[in-house]
């Protein structure tokens, strides 16, 4: 891992084929984003505490010419899919590794990239460092993925996008011939206010289907959104169906100072053979609110509380003080 890493941070500073000026600094930027924390669980006889670095991104673009650019990003970070149970270990993954084309209406991207299906969603919730938005926090789909996508922009106020991918997600590779169609349609009719539609399709003999609405207004000083989601045949199951949302506002009091609070419901149908919702286990609600400090200029501090609760009965709530920080370079 510490060879990959040292590789791609030599990137920017090696030769590029084809350079005039080789004193000259080639047109692409390196970034990174980090998001670390500290927590404290509550209401339990012995509380747990922990420091963490949650994730680590490092990336780079590059240009080529007017209309053609690249991007390649790693993500450092432990897997979801592993057991509670399990040690915290550090894979790495390649997040995006695409080429996109833009000019004029039309963009495009092939290879590696961000999903549009939460996009919209997760700029408007705005705090990704201490929690996700809420189709990738109950993975309703993943957040980048093999594929190609197109969007058409006919006016600034109007944005029509389509999607084809694998539907694996970035950490698993393609196993077998099924794809993933999504198509959305983003619109702003007045300055502040976006309404958004997505509807995608995971073909196979029981396809899984997603339909999604989101709404958010904004203002100098607030920010207040709401979105749905309904999935049919989760996993291609059939008639394993979730569904639920999630509503979140913010008050800007400075430049600096921030306040939020987000709450999150997430279901599941009843099968006919059974008295309880199939997926009861994973089925609740989620809060949280705290405030937002930046000190300077893409560094952001954030003091919050955080609590699920199952709706099983046996289920017990889950809170916890956490105290967020995210730097990006």
């Amino acid at each position: 891992m510490q060879k990959i890493l040292l590789l791609f941070l030599l990137i920017p500073v090696m030769p590029c084929p084809g350079q005039d000026d080789p004193g000259k600094a080639p047109p692409g930027q390196v970034s990174a984003r980090i998001f670390t924390h500290f927590n404290v669980s509550l209401g339990r006889q012995e509380s747990n505490t922990t420091f963490e670095v949650k994730r680590a991104y490092f990336g780079y673009e590059r240009h080529f010419g007017e209309f053609f650019s690249a991007e390649v990003k790693l993500d450092i970070g432990s897997p979801d899919d592993v057991s509670e149970f399990s040690l915290i270990r550090r894979y790495t993954y390649f997040k995006n590794a695409y080429l996109s084309y833009e000019k004029g209406k039309i963009k495009s991207w092939f290879g590696l990239f961000d999903m549009l299906q939460f996009k919209v969603q997760e700029k408007f919730w705005g705090y990704r460092y201490l929690f996700k938005s809420y189709m990738d926090e109950y993975r309703f789909g993943p957040s980048a993925d093999l594929g190609a996508g197109i969007m058409f922009s006919p006016s600034r106020r109007l944005h029509a996008d389509l999607v084809i991918s694998n539907g694996e997600g970035y950490t698993n590779l393609q196993f077998d011939n099924v794809y993933k169609a999504g198509a959305g349609l983003t619109l702003d009719p007045l300055e502040g206010l976006t309404f958004r539609a997505y509807y995608a399709l995971h073909m196979t003999g029981q396809p899984q289907m997603s339909i999604t609405g989101f709404a958010g207004f904004s203002t100098e000083r607030w920010r207040i959104g709401g979105e749905y989601i309904y999935q049919m045949n989760y996993r291609f199951n059939q008639d394993h169906d979730r569904y639920g949302y999630s509503v979140y506002a913010t008050y800007v009091f400075s430049g600096r100072w921030e306040m939020f609070a987000r709450y999150d419901q997430i279901y599941s149908n009843i099968l006919p053979e059974s008295e309880v919702p199939w997926n009861l286990s994973n089925d609740g609600s989620a809060v949280i609110s705290g405030i937002q400090y930046t000190p300077v200029e893409n560094v952001d501090i954030s003091l919050n509380y955080q609590d699920w609760v199952e709706y099983a009965k046996n289920g017990e709530p889950a809170p916890y003080l956490y105290l967020n920080f995210e730097i990006n370079f």
